[in-house]
């Protein structure tokens, strides 16, 4: 290789690890130190840009995608400030951390070429291949699973995300061997190598793949693969589709109920995206507006089949949804118009990693990739070099377009430094929240106090918090934190919590306010009727305490449970302690 090259390989492989590094971390859904490193990688991709912009002889020409990016990142950055009124900061952060890193990777990957395309194939085949093992190694019992009920989560915290990461590796592997099929004589032992790789990542991926039961990840496999054989194999193609409309129907009643999940989501979260359709409930706002739709469409749909399904989510389990509750349609129509045109691109140009990026599209349909960094990082890489790809360059000699690039790229890992030491301040707050929290919370209630700025969007800190104060008597205080988690979480205990306090504080009304929130959040549950029923009990209303006790007698709930028998059994004394007294006087009478 030359000289020049070799420079071009370096830098495709220092953004391709920058890249790839986040998806052989451990991902947790809670604030880690993986969420600092990630911050730190768009800051090395930023310092990588201005070393590219200094050596590069071609300059990238602007795209219109380059415009929705910049005019999306700006919506964000308007919506977080002025319409938002939920703690998002971190929502915030990390959608302009993603800017930052696109802007970043449009100046670099010019200077790569094609270079780029070959080592961002190879970095995305060896991420599924290490994950792969990690799968392998856990079924074995090698290494432990992050999950308590789950053996096999890879670096992940459950099946759903590993899963999809895998079937986006084979695909890119599919795709690849698509591309360099025929005879194994003649291949350069680098060919060699590259082929024996990849005919391993699927002859371990497959199995892997169908130990974790994802549906999800299936389909998004599958409809990758229809993609690119799509153009010489038609008659092939649509054979394997309604095979897989049949084998689609069987896994529908092998896992109904998560799939009936996947439609009520579908329903609720179409509903809140309607209330605010323009402009969005505003960024970190998903949980309370799906909260809020949920309740009002039980209320009109009190004997929905699709009552047994509802649960309280804290992803919207599709991307497209979740931004339009969130952004409304201003931030549909970007992310639709760069995930589209993105993919229209990869697919045109015969990008052998566009299989991938359409598997992640199929994915994120029905599950929550882009929740997570290194889904998001590799949606990133992917619209920065379609882009590229597209724009093609111009001579980038002069010497005050080189050194106005590399300002520019180091411009942008001044924010994204900022960003990792405010995220390492969280992750240390997070970690001295979850080493007091399983010991006597209201001893600790200061502790909790003084790391509120900073994890004030965490549903699982201001429960504690909230429950910590309640314990020390400081009702209104207690509801204070816990009327705060209501706008992250449509858990209805933090309703059930606060209707406590009211009882405590004697406001029997706003209790019985705050039981009935929670029931209308999710019917399915016994417990906030339940509560009632103790309130009526207590405030003398004995005909609303039976009523309530008939209900709980004739619930059916979701799941059985010893707390939920011990709740129909207190319900059923009450119904025979009121008809008791009848019988005596009628005894008597006789």
């Amino acid at each position: 290789m030359k000289r020049h090259d070799l420079t071009r390989y370096g830098m495709a492989a220092i953004l391709t690890t920058c890249l790839c590094l986040p998806a052989v971390w451990q991902t947790v859904a809670y604030p880690s130190v993986s969420d600092v490193w990630c911050y730190g990688m768009v800051a090395m991709l930023s310092i990588a840009a201005s070393c590219a912009s200094l050596r590069a002889q071609q300059w990238p020409r602007p795209h219109a995608l380059d415009a929705i990016v910049l005019l999306w990142a700006l919506y964000m950055a308007c919506n977080y400030w002025f319409l938002s009124p939920y703690p998002a900061t971190e929502d915030f952060r990390e959608a302009e951390a993603l800017c930052l890193a696109y802007a970043a990777l449009r100046l670099a990957i010019p200077f790569c070429g094609k270079a780029f395309g070959q080592v961002w194939t190879a970095g995305l085949c060896l991420a599924g291949l290490y994950q792969t093992y990690t799968g392998i190694a856990q079924l074995a019992g090698w290494e432990p699973s992050h999950h308590y009920r789950y053996a096999l989560t890879g670096t992940f915290f459950n099946p759903g995300p590993y899963a999809i990461l895998v079937a986006i590796a084979l695909a890119v592997a599919a795709a690849w061997l698509y591309d360099h099929k025929g005879a194994w004589t003649g291949l350069s032992r680098p060919d060699k190598v590259s082929r024996a790789t990849v005919y391993a990542l699927w002859a371990a991926g497959l199995p892997v793949l169908a130990a974790t039961w994802s549906r999800t990840a299936w389909v998004a496999l599958a409809v990758a693969l229809a993609v690119m054989l799509w153009r010489g194999h038609h008659r092939m193609v649509l054979g394997g589709l309604a095979a897989a409309a049949i084998l689609g129907a069987c896994a529908y009643f092998m896992k109904q109920g998560s799939a009936d999940g996947r439609l009520l989501m579908a329903i609720v979260a179409g509903k809140a995206w309607m209330a605010e359709w323009l402009t969005g409930h505003g960024l970190g706002g998903f949980a309370h507006a799906y909260g809020e739709a949920q309740a009002a469409f039980f209320a009109g749909h009190p004997n929905s089949p699709l009552l047994s399904v509802a649960g309280s989510p804290e992803y919207a389990f599709n991307g497209l949804a979740g931004v339009g509750v969130e952004q409304g349609l201003i931030g549909m129509a970007c992310a639709l118009t760069i995930t589209s045109w993105t993919a229209f691109i990869l697919v045109r140009k015969r990008e052998v990693s566009a299989c991938g990026y359409i598997a992640l599209l199929v994915a994120s349909m029905f599950s929550y990739p882009f929740a997570l960094w290194p889904f998001r990082l590799w949606a990133t890489g992917w619209a920065a070099y379609a882009v590229s790809l597209q724009a093609g360059t111009g001579m980038g000699t002069v010497w005050w377009k080189k050194a106005a690039g590399a300002v520019v790229a180091v411009s942008l890992a001044v924010p994204a430094a900022w960003w990792t030491a405010g995220t390492r301040t969280r992750v240390e707050a997070y970690r001295e929240y979850r080493a007091l929290s399983g010991i006597q919370d209201a001893a600790f209630v200061d502790d909790f106090r003084k790391n509120y700025n900073l994890l004030e969007n965490r549903p699982e800190y201001l429960f504690t918090y909230g429950n910590a104060l309640r314990e020390l008597g400081r009702y209104n205080d207690s509801n204070a934190t816990l009327r705060q988690g209501t706008l992250v979480s449509c858990d209805p205990m933090f309703h059930v919590m606060m209707g406590n306090n009211y009882l405590d504080l004697g406001a029997a009304r706003e209790a019985e306010t705050a039981y009935r929130k929670a029931f209308s959040l999710l019917p399915d549950r016994a417990y906030p009727l339940y509560r009632l029923m103790k309130l009526y009990e207590a405030t003398g209303e004995g005909g609303k305490a039976r009523d309530m006790a008939r209900r709980i007698v004739a619930f059916r709930a979701k799941v059985d449970s010893p707390a939920v028998r011990k709740m129909k059994e207190e319900a059923e004394g009450l119904l025979r302690q009121t008809h008791t007294p009848k019988t005596h006087r009628k005894d008597k009478a006789l």
